[in-house]
Order: C-alpha cells, then structure tokens, then sequence
C-alpha cells in the first residue's frame, strides 16, 4: 500500500510538472555571444585565410561529434599568433553555405 501511495505522489509531481526543454532548445536560447565552442588549432593557412581546427561538438548547428574541420576565418588578423596545438576557444556563424570563425581566443594564455 505505501508503494502504491508513493508511486501515485510521484506521477502527481511529474504530470503538473513543466516539461524539461531538450538540450538543443537550451543551446538555442542562451544568447549568440555567449555561444562558444573549444578545440585544437591543426593548421594555420593565413593566406588562404582558413584555420583547421580539431573541435568538440558544436551542439548549435547540429555537429553532434567531435571531429577536424577547415573553417573560413572572418578577418585574417585573428589568425596572428595561434599555430598548431594551441587550444582555442572560438565563435562559428554560417555564412554564404559555410562556417565562418567570427572570434578566437588563445585558450592557452
């Protein structure tokens, strides 16, 4: 009897309780500059203006795994500085059909 009682608390709380949004709908909400990911500088290309980066998931724009991609870079002075095995903290937008990196932090400084 005191099971039933408990179980039947339980789903009381639970069918008056809002549901939890899910973890893409939590990303969505937090404003865009706070919207960072992290990763690994591979490579540095200045004069293509591109920076391969070895990068955790980007919840986002639905990059579900960690994985090592060519990103655009915005200004090409962001990319002074940072060379190959440098932990960064950074900004991506989609842009004209691609990924763009808007901001990058040298994380190890």
């Amino acid at each position: 009897m005191f099971r039933r009682t408990v179980l039947v608390a339980i789903a009381a709380v639970a069918a008056t309780s809002p549901p939890a949004p899910p973890a893409l709908a939590m990303e969505a909400m937090r404003p865009i500059g706070e919207v960072l990911a992290s990763g690994r500088v591979v490579k540095v290309n200045t004069d293509a203006g591109e920076i391969t980066i070895e990068h955790r998931p980007i919840l986002r724009f639905y990059m579900m795994e960690s994985t090592t991609r060519i990103f655009k870079v915005q200004d090409v002075t962001m990319l002074t500085g940072l060379t190959p095995g440098d932990k960064i903290r950074f900004m991506v937008e989609r842009a004209e059909g691609r990924f763009v990196v808007t901001w990058i932090e040298n994380a190890n400084k």
